[in-house]
């Protein structure tokens, strides 16, 4: 048994940490700095899910908002996007990265955000928060930022930009 806030080990038996006054675990979370580890290794042997892409600015405030909510993420640059920036270019991509088993608390950390900021702006429909585009459905698909009509399968929504994954 452990105490999850000083990380003392009692024997069996015991319930509560004689010095933090909290309920002891099974079994202490693995430490922060390991799991940031294990996402930088699979991000190098291109293990980890891209759960996102954006604009470095965008992708810094996603990566920071995931953070704050207790997942582990980080970026990496579309090395396809690289370009040298000049007039007219907007510049390289990056995808937002975590660890597999992290996918779905990372998205509904992400749609949480999203939720909240929506909910603070009046002018915003809550309606299509939800909206998916099934990329594999044969004919016309409507981008639910949009609501542009577009064909095949597209990363990205032609009109705005939206990621809509890879079909």
């Amino acid at each position: 048994m452990y105490c999850p806030e000083c990380h003392s080990e009692y024997r069996e038996g015991i319930e509560r940490c004689a010095h933090c006054e909290c309920a002891l675990v099974e079994a202490l979370p693995e430490a922060r700095e390991d799991k940031q580890e294990r996402l930088r290794q699979a991000v190098a042997a291109g293990e980890a899910v891209q759960i996102a892409k954006a604009r470095y600015r965008e992708a810094t405030q996603m990566v920071e908002t995931i953070q704050a909510g207790g997942v582990d993420a980080m970026l990496m640059g579309d090395e396809k996007a690289l370009c040298q920036p000049t007039r007219g270019c907007c510049g390289p991509t990056f995808f937002i990265a975590v660890l597999p088993e992290d996918v779905e608390a990372a998205i509904e950390v992400l749609r949480a955000a999203h939720r909240a900021l929506a909910a603070s702006d009046d002018e915003v429909s809550l309606d299509a928060m939800e909206a998916m585009v099934d990329l594999d459905a044969e004919g016309e698909k409507r981008c639910p930022a949009c609501g542009a009509n577009f064909d095949g399968s597209p990363e990205e929504c032609p009109d705005c930009g939206l990621y809509l994954g890879v079909g």
